[in-house]
């Protein structure tokens, strides 16, 4: 009887920890599964973010009311940041502690996280504002993709449908 009542707790935790992680709860870090889709969680968007080394890093987001920051989301992503605030808003300089270490955020010729905006239809479009001005509506997206400042940056996996 005891081992059919640990083994209902262990799955139920399980089942738990799940729910909370495709909702965005939980620690940072890269441990998410790409194609985690925010459908059926009421007001929802998406964080979306290609690291360096390629892996994927996707959470779905909820919240009440009509928009939420993009500041916010990010924070409620439990995805690991570090912002530097500029004349155009806070920009993001370090997600998922990549890079290790930098000591100018976006400075001219080097590496920078761009930021892009995705309305639930269509392409990826680049940001015009930091983080801190971003507004969203459920079912889009913010997404960035740590670019080499070796031209346009390319957009991040478009996020799946909610």
């Amino acid at each position: 009887m005891r081992s059919s009542q640990a083994a209902s707790a262990a799955l139920a935790g399980m089942a738990m920890a799940l729910l909370v992680s495709a909702c965005g709860g939980g620690g940072g870090g890269s441990g998410a599964s790409p194609g985690v889709t925010c459908s059926g969680q009421g007001h929802s968007v998406e964080v979306v973010v290609e690291l360096g080394d390629h892996r994927v890093v996707d959470r779905c987001v909820g919240f009440k009311g009509t928009e939420i920051t993009g500041q916010t989301t990010l924070h409620r992503s439990g995805i690991e940041f570090a912002t530097e605030h500029f004349s155009f808003g806070d920009a993001v300089c370090q997600i998922d502690h990549d890079p290790k270490s930098y000591t100018d955020c976006v400075g001219t010729g080097q590496p920078y996280w761009a930021l892009f905006l995705w309305t639930g239809s269509g392409k990826w479009k680049s940001a015009s504002t930091g983080i801190s001005e971003v507004k969203l509506k459920p079912g889009q997206a913010l997404g960035w993709r740590y670019d080499s400042s070796q031209g346009t940056a390319l957009p991040p996996p478009r996020p799946p449908k909610s």
